[in-house]
């Protein structure tokens, strides 16, 4: 079982895509590989049907998504496990995902990991869905990547 795994929430489109390109990141940089198996990252599409199966399989779950909240185009947000400040923020993921309604059902499960960082990563107004990524959205994606990679130091090793 891994010790830690960055679930990337996203698709092809748009600013959408930044959960996806932050995996991407991270795979191509070695930082996963360089931890034997310790440290996975995927691509997530569909959160509803995906999300439980994953956290089941982890210690520390660090989610990345494209949100709609209220700051400019590559604001990026990260909330660690404070139920108190997921219930707060209510940022909407954008495919639907209700983070702390979520959480709260791995608890009645008994498949939460024990620790769960969530980045919400704000896009931009809506685009054509062709579009590449907003450069604020790139770039915030790629700080996120490095972000994730400090998370990884602090929880594997």
């Amino acid at each position: 079982m891994p010790r830690l795994t960055v679930i990337g929430i996203g698709s092809p489109y748009a600013d959408d895509r930044a959960g996806w390109y932050v995996v991407e990141r991270l795979d191509a940089s070695g930082c996963v590989t360089a931890y034997g198996g310790q440290v996975v990252a995927t691509a997530c599409r569909s959160p509803a049907s995906e999300l439980m199966n994953l956290f089941v399989s982890t210690d520390v779950a660090v989610v990345v998504d494209a949100v709609r909240f209220c700051g400019a185009a590559g604001t990026i947000y990260r909330l660690a496990d404070a139920h108190s400040r997921l219930l707060e923020a209510r940022f909407l993921s954008s495919h639907g995902v209700d983070f702390p309604a979520m959480l709260a059902l791995a608890d009645t499960l008994g498949h939460r990991p024990r620790e769960v960082i969530i980045y919400g990563i704000e896009a931009g107004p809506a685009v054509a869905i062709a579009e590449a990524m907003c450069d604020e959205v790139s770039r915030a994606a790629a700080r996120v990547a490095d972000d994730i990679k400090q998370d990884i130091v602090n929880h594997v090793g």
